[in-house]
């Protein structure tokens, strides 16, 4: 397997499991500063693709967007 989709998928749990066990809104820099490694430009474009499978929620803010973990998400990490 390609190490490089290996990191991405780990990056991507990564990002999830720290959302859905938060007890409030997760900004993409509180990601880039305890999660990933992964630049802002790059993380607002995994959030976005998030958003849109129905794993992340958006506050839809355009400062300070922030995100929380859905119901489906929190099912698949056992959070409840």
């Amino acid at each position: 397997m390609n190490t490089s989709y290996v990191k991405k998928f780990e990056e991507i749990k990564n990002v999830l499991v720290y959302i859905a066990f938060s007890t409030g809104e997760v900004t993409a820099l509180e990601l880039e500063e305890n999660v990933t490694d992964w630049g802002r430009c790059q993380l607002n474009l995994h959030l976005k693709k998030l958003v849109e499978a129905g794993y992340l929620q958006s506050n839809g803010k355009q400062v300070e967007r922030a995100y929380t973990a859905t119901n489906k998400t929190k099912q698949l990490f056992g959070v409840k």
